[in-house]
């Protein structure tokens, strides 16, 4: 039986959470044992009843333990595997270790677990770790990203976040693979049977947080208004930023074409009878989203940002991928897809199929 450790921040909200309950469901679907170590108290996800979940949460009470913070919860975390001997798990001989998210990987980084885990990335890191910054502020944040993985063997759950690690961030990686996030295939499908109540019976889809920095509302508003197309667009999702999404809304004069639904527990209902989904983001980690729709039977109009459109939608659905910066074409895409629809073919995400990504984990525990 493969032994599986998880190391993650928090099981709360965000994709990474979501990804990393769903990778341990199949992992134990595959047969494996696997303990999940959460560095908070904040675990909002169902796990199968066989996983232990270990909380080990760090307040730091003064000024040199916040300095020292991710050494001393490491410190906490190695006492936590010492306990282990003779409890019937050997902690220190876990077939594979994954650290998922970013505190994480500070604290493993200077664990017992150093060298022999491996770190997944959820996000593109460039935007993560330099966002706005600048000039010096901007080197030396590169250089401890540079430091923290560089030796080491990262996941990037987008060839994309690999591709932009090494080229911009200058990481050399002791090995570096891409594994994309899995997809509950079946109970994606099942659960976009049941229809939503609140659907006109052609529409546009957006579904996402509502987050301005990342999903550019401007961009999506603009491109849908200079398409033309008489369908509405439905947004499904909420965020910090929908009082800046309705002032968008109301300049643009689309009160009448735009509706914002607000959070929906599970969106593939409206996804499977959208005509398309739009996404306009200028960067993702992995856009679980397009693959979700796809999933559904549902094209896809996006743009090419880093990272992720292109690896989904590849062959004939790589038609409604534009460039991140033109918003006529992204119009022209969304006029396209309501005149011509395509027929989304139903292996178009068969390699993401929640089996197939949990045997690549497994690969790595084998390596």
């Amino acid at each position: 039986m493969t032994s599986v450790l998880f190391v993650v921040d928090h099981l709360d909200a965000g994709g990474a959470p979501i990804v990393v309950r769903d990778l341990i469901w199949g992992l134990v679907d595959q047969g494996a044992s696997v303990t999940l170590v959460v560095l908070s108290d904040r675990v909002a996800h169902a796990l199968p009843p066989q996983v232990p979940c270990i909380c080990l949460p760090f307040t730091p009470n003064s000024r040199f333990e916040r300095a020292r913070r991710y050494a001393l919860h490491a410190q906490q975390l190695d006492n936590w595997l010492s306990q282990q001997n003779g409890t019937g798990v050997d902690a220190a001989d876990f077939d594979l270790v994954v650290a998922h998210l970013h505190h994480a990987h500070q604290v493993v980084s200077r664990s017992r677990l150093a060298n022999r885990a491996w770190y997944c990335l959820h996000a593109d890191p460039v935007v993560a770790f330099l966002g706005n910054k600048s000039g010096l502020t901007r080197r030396i944040k590169r250089l401890k990203v540079a430091r923290l993985y560089s030796g080491r063997k990262v996941i990037g759950v987008s060839q994309g976040i690999i591709d932009r690690l090494r080229s911009v961030m200058k990481v050399r990686a002791t090995k570096a693979v891409c594994l994309h996030n899995p997809l509950d295939l079946e109970a994606i499908r099942r659960q976009a049977m049941v229809s939503p109540h609140d659907v006109p019976e052609r529409f546009l889809l957006f579904v996402g947080r509502l987050d301005q920095r990342a999903k550019r509302f401007d961009r999506l508003l603009e491109g849908y208004r200079q398409s033309g197309v008489d369908l509405p667009l439905l947004i499904v999702g909420e965020g910090g930023d929908r009082p800046a999404v309705r002032q968008q809304v109301e300049r643009l004069g689309l009160e009448n074409n735009v509706t914002l639904l607000g959070h929906r527990d599970t969106p593939y209902g409206y996804m499977k009878r959208a005509t398309a989904l739009l996404l306009s983001s200028d960067y993702e980690g992995f856009p679980l989203v397009i693959a979700e729709a796809l999933a559904c039977g549902t094209p896809v109009v996006s743009t090419d940002c880093p990272s992720g459109p292109r690896e989904i939608l590849t062959g004939e659905l790589s038609r409604y991928l534009v460039p991140m910066n033109d918003t006529s074409a992204f119009a022209d895409a969304i006029r396209d897809v309501v005149k011509q629809p395509i027929t989304v073919p139903e292996q178009a995400v068969s390699e993401l199929s929640r089996v197939q990504v949990v045997t690549r984990y497994l690969a790595l525990a084998k390596r």
